[in-house]
């Protein structure tokens, strides 16, 4: 039955649209070293929507710019070709899903506000890490975008998966193997290599629950790996349980003792901070994931 299963999600990936052409486009100019600001403008600027979410965006206080940008121009000098194309592929990859609907079982804003939350914590870690933070805010955004091809292939399955995971979210990928026969990191891999994304971040997407078997780009599977469980530590601390399923001490130690194959010297004190911060900038920044919305 498995193997049938695989086949019906395959299926779905090799129908799923591709990226629009200005997304290509933008990946290719922002690869080439060659490339002018002019010609990312005239690729970007005739997408009117395009241009209002990433100028939008350059105004939220996600990026905390001292001054207005009030051009596609303006933009593009201030936060640069990755930057830019950072915010284009995260555009893309809600776009290609603007089609589902908040449900009776599946509640697609909270699915994004998770991705949401890991992709600040992923930022937050890459900060620490003097890496560039926003390229892993992209690959928490996206981490588990398999899952939604999989509640768009085979609903009735996407649901056992939810109920054989309860209580505790971090079953899932046990469940997904189990019912299906492969998991929603190995099917998200699959998109984002058909949308011949940056190496990063399918290695992101593809590694983020075994980022020790990642070969290449081995720290984005680290971090956004970190990132996912601090989030949904984040989200129980939030809940209405008086008693929180998932605590600090469930995964701390798990998270030291694989920091240290990055040679990453973290320790109790240093997750807390980033606790902390993950509280405070989920809130700073929570208006920047309606422009997206």
């Amino acid at each position: 039955m498995s193997s049938q299963k695989i086949s019906i999600l395959t299926s779905k990936i090799d129908s799923f649209p591709v990226l629009p052409t200005v997304v290509g486009r933008v990946m290719e100019i922002t690869a080439d070293p060659d490339s002018a600001p002019k010609d990312l403008i005239n690729v970007i600027s005739p997408d009117q929507s395009l241009t209002t979410t990433i100028l939008k965006m350059a105004n939220s206080a996600y990026f905390g710019l001292t001054r207005e940008v009030s051009s596609l121009q303006q933009a593009l000098t201030i936060l640069g070709f990755t930057e830019i194309r950072n915010l284009v592929l995260a555009k893309a990859v809600f776009n290609s899903f603007k089609s589902l609907k908040k449900g009776s079982k599946f509640d697609i804003r909270k699915f994004w506000e998770h991705s949401f939350i890991c992709g600040i914590a992923a930022k937050i870690i890459a900060t620490e890490l003097k890496r560039p933070g926003n390229e892993f805010f992209v690959a928490g955004l996206i981490h588990d975008i398999g899952k939604l091809l999989i509640f768009m292939a085979m609903p009735d399955d996407f649901f056992k998966i939810i109920e054989a995971s309860e209580p505790l979210i971090s079953n899932t990928y046990k469940a997904e193997k189990d019912i299906l026969g492969v998991t929603h990191d190995e099917i998200g891999m699959a998109l984002v290599k058909k949308w011949m994304f940056p190496e990063n971040l399918i290695t992101a997407v593809g590694f983020h629950h075994r980022p020790a078997e990642a070969a290449k780009q081995s720290l984005f599977s680290f971090v956004v790996y970190v990132a996912d469980l601090l989030a949904h530590l984040n989200e129980f601390e939030n809940s209405e349980d008086k008693e929180p399923l998932l605590k600090e001490k469930d995964i701390y130690p798990e998270i030291i003792k694989l920091s240290q194959s990055q040679n990453i010297e973290w320790n109790e004190s240093d997750l807390k901070r980033f606790q902390d911060e993950l509280a405070k900038k989920k809130e700073e920044e929570a208006g920047a994931l309606s422009l997206f919305l």
